[in-house]
């Protein structure tokens, strides 16, 4: 009975091969031998015994990884499509800005003791690969045309969507959220949750039944309000953050003379080929990128992963300097 499970955050499925090398570890020493892709960019080890639990939090935290606010009634992994800067198709790299809502909110007070959990994910543009629609937040970076002419680059945050047994589509909150206001609007949202969520019946606790509850006019103008005041907030986040400012937001956009392969809803698929390779090809392949040139899906049966395969994995990566995501499908993508 003390046999635990842990799940260990990879932020918007970003992960490099030291962070699948500590994975191979975990499971050969700690647990069964495999590990599990969760559909939120999550990595799940069952059967570490509770007194080991220590040794494992150090040697993930070694490798920057950690199962902080995994569960619980906090900020969950923060999601991003798996394609974000590296899609043809994207307003924005949202990497940078999954990477700063994870670290603004991880540790954060506010995300202590929530209601309930509260997941945020982020989409690069309107086909929604990273499901922002069915989440109590989701962000789409989109842009607008300005009265002279030029575009700005920017989001549509939707809040209260939801799955389970009342699903709820998404509602936006606002046409435009400018990049400087993005992290404002993210914690803004937190707080009318923290302090207007159902705290007493956590099957009415998250941002859908709050809608339900309060109409919502009144969550949207809640939303706006707090997000006008946390200019006062010791740790008001407006303004772009660090990680964008480092890595930058640029889209991926189209490489010269290249097709984008077609993606999203719609899509004529045909899967006749006799050719193996050329069957694999069509069916987890995607070219049309100008900073790289073709992003590859690496199938996990289910989601699990053996020690020999995650060392494999990582060596791959490696040989090919290749960014890698993990999908919210349980697979992982090689890309560029």
């Amino acid at each position: 009975g003390t046999s635990q499970m842990i799940r260990v955050k990879v932020p918007y499925g970003s992960i490099s091969p030291e962070q699948l090398e500590m994975f191979a570890t975990v499971s050969e020493k700690y647990s069964r031998g495999w590990g599990h892709i969760t559909t939120r960019q999550n990595i799940q080890f069952h059967f570490i015994e509770l007194d080991r639990i220590p040794d494992v939090l150090r040697d993930l935290g070694s490798a920057g990884l950690t199962t902080r606010e995994a569960c619980g009634d906090t900020v969950r992994n923060v999601m991003g499509c798996h394609l974000a800067g590296a899609c043809p198709y994207e307003a924005l790299d949202i990497s940078p800005w999954a990477e700063a809502a994870y670290q603004h909110f991880l540790h954060n007070p506010l995300s202590q003791r929530l209601p309930r959990k509260f997941k945020i994910n982020f989409s690069g543009c309107e086909t929604d690969c990273g499901q922002a629609m069915f989440n109590d937040v989701g962000v789409i970076a989109t842009t607008r045309t300005l009265a002279d002419g030029t575009r700005e680059a920017g989001f549509r945050v939707f809040v209260a969507g939801g799955l389970g047994a009342n699903p709820h589509p998404a509602l936006a909150l606002e046409e435009f959220t400018s990049r400087e206001d993005l992290m404002a609007t993210l914690e803004a949202v937190l707080r009318v949750f923290s302090n207007h969520g159902n705290r007493d019946n956590k099957l009415r606790a998250r941002m859908k039944w709050l809608v339900d509850t309060m109409g919502w006019e009144d969550v949207q103008a809640r939303v706006l309000k707090e997000r006008k005041l946390l200019v006062a907030s010791s740790t008001w986040p407006g303004g772009i953050p660090e990680a964008v400012q480092k890595h930058g937001d640029a889209p991926a956009g189209l490489g010269l003379g290249a097709t984008p392969t077609p993606v999203g809803q719609g899509t004529p698929v045909t899967l006749r080929r006799d050719d193996p390779y050329k069957a694999w090809d069509d069916a987890n392949v995607v070219r049309g990128v100008a900073k790289g040139t073709v992003s590859a899906v690496a199938y996990a049966r289910l989601g699990d992963i053996t020690t020999d395969q995650l060392r494999a994995l990582a060596s791959i990566q490696r040989e090919l300097g290749a960014e890698v995501r993990i999908t919210n499908r349980q697979n992982l993508v090689f890309r560029g």
